[in-house]
């Protein structure tokens, strides 16, 4: 029996910006994998292509972890692999790479799943986009207001890069049916493929 795999992603209501790129990679994926639209439910939206889920937040960030829990539950999914689609502001656009969840996570969105599945047993990967160069040395307020921001002009013409990596993750993942195992050698083998 094929395992569970979910792609959840996160990001605040309203205009897309670098804050919400999650929620763009999401739209991508599942026009790339020809799955059906997006059905809204309260806190989530989703869409299930045989094993795969994609699941959409449609809380602010700091809420994400109680609509994937919402989902789990309402859904009666568990024992899955989740991947979270997020924006990495300690990675320069338009890299992509995909971790295991940290200790002590700085991301609002990452750190409500983390506290959320605590308690949960599911295996749970992050995939994020990178947003940066963040401002050096930025205060708290200097931070907000760039994640907040729009992409430029440049990064949106370079964005399809992006996308185009998250859907290399993506098969990868599905192909290897949620079974990622190490990050690094998974990295590594996208960005050969990528280069290619």
């Amino acid at each position: 029996m094929s395992n569970t795999i979910i792609f959840f992603s996160v990001g605040n209501p309203g205009p897309m910006n670098r804050h919400s790129v999650g929620h763009l990679i999401l739209k991508h994926l599942i026009e790339a994998f020809g799955a059906s639209q997006l059905v809204k439910k309260g806190k989530y939206s989703f869409t299930k292509l045989e094993n795969v889920f994609f699941v959409k937040s449609n809380s602010y960030m700091n809420e994400s972890g109680a609509s994937l829990k919402t989902f789990l539950s309402t859904e009666r999914v568990s024992n899955s692999t989740i991947v979270i689609l997020y924006d990495d502001f300690e990675l320069n656009f338009p890299k992509v790479r995909i971790q295991n969840f940290k200790k002590n996570e700085s991301h609002n969105g990452i750190k409500s799943v983390q506290k959320a599945l605590l308690s949960l047993p599911n295996t749970v990967y992050k995939l994020g986009v990178g947003i940066g160069p963040k401002p050096q040395g930025a205060s708290k307020d200097t931070m907000a207001a760039f994640v907040l921001a729009d992409f430029t002009l440049a990064q949106k013409q370079s964005m399809v890069e992006a996308l185009h990596a998250t859907e290399e993750y993506a098969s990868a993942i599905i192909d290897k049916d949620g079974e990622i195992g190490d990050c690094n050698k998974l990295n590594s083998r996208i960005s050969k493929v990528l280069e290619a």
